[in-house]
């Protein structure tokens, strides 16, 4: 029996395939996760409403802790979820203890949770699209953005009041670089990230800004602009996210919403200068801007 995959559906299915007290189907006609052991079968097809679950194991569940940790930018709750993973008994009772201590990372870790086990699901529902002869899907993580998304709020930068708020966020990037550098390094990498903040000419600084719905800071990026010799033109002066709020997408919503407000102020490109790591530099290749000796560039509009 055909059904599609929903929300709720996708939730259901989660729950059986975490269920670690017996076998769960999927059952179409009555549109839930039901235990194979409290179902009588009877001919193959009054079956056709049931289905086996996705494979899912306690060691796939931990690969997403790993993976999720490992690939968390605040380095403080990064080593101490490493430390929970490495201790063989109670791994994930402790794991879970340490992220009940911040409950921001808590939530984008099952975000994350969510959608490596819904692209499990949906290759599982793809394959059964293929055997009822219909197309696949695709990978779609929208509905799933959209829903974390809906916590926070966007708006442009105003220098009066925005610019005493990022300069303090700034500082505390400025502390994690020293920690990340050793001796000297760390205050002369420390000092030259904090001279983006210098706010020299205000009127030149735009961009975005994220607050949580209740109006903590959550991320900014800022971008420079040239009115007096190339108007139409911006480069990136920061980007960063609050630490405690890394891993939710807002980079790249932060990203997405500045070019489309550069759009619509008709500035026709929109510059990086400055290297960029690893996890940024795909994230501004997938933005559409192009490498250009050591530039990145984005055409916002035709010349």
């Amino acid at each position: 029996m055909i059904f599609e995959l929903t929300k709720s559906v996708v939730e259901d299915i989660i729950f059986g395939m975490e269920n670690q007290d017996g076998e769960y189907l999927y059952d179409s006609e009555n549109a839930c996760c039901v235990p194979e052991e409290a179902l009588e079968y009877g001919e193959s097809d009054e079956n056709e409403h049931l289905f086996s679950l996705p494979e899912w194991s306690s060691g796939d569940g931990f690969q997403i802790m790993e993976e999720f940790s490992e690939n968390l930018h605040n380095d403080k709750v990064k080593a101490e979820l490493l430390e929970a993973l490495s201790n063989r008994r109670g791994v994930f009772r402790n794991f879970k203890n340490v992220l009940s201590k911040y409950p921001e990372i808590e939530k984008s870790y099952f975000d994350f949770k969510e959608k490596k086990m819904y692209s499990v699901i949906l290759e599982w529902y793809n394959s059964l699209r293929e055997s009822w002869g219909l197309e696949k899907l695709d990978q779609n993580f929208e509905e799933y953005d959209d829903l974390v998304l809906q916590d926070f709020e966007f708006r442009p930068y105003n220098h009066k009041k925005d610019s005493d708020c990022v300069l303090s966020e700034a500082k505390k990037i400025a502390d994690e670089l020293k920690q990340r550098f050793n001796g000297e390094t760390g205050l002369a990498v420390s000092s030259i990230w904090l001279r983006n903040f210098d706010f020299e000419n205000p009127d030149c600084t735009g961009g975005i800004v994220c607050r949580t719905a209740s109006g903590d800071f959550a991320g900014v990026l800022l971008f420079t602009r040239f009115p007096s010799f190339a108007k139409n033109v911006v480069a990136l002066t920061s980007v960063f996210v609050n630490q405690n709020f890394r891993s939710l997408g807002l980079a790249r919503e932060l990203f997405s919403r500045g070019i489309s407000y550069l759009k619509e102020q008709k500035i026709q490109d929109f510059i990086i200068a400055d290297s960029l790591p690893d996890f940024l530099e795909s994230l501004v290749t997938r933005c559409g801007f192009e490498k250009k000796d050591s530039f990145y560039i984005l055409e916002l509009a035709e010349n």
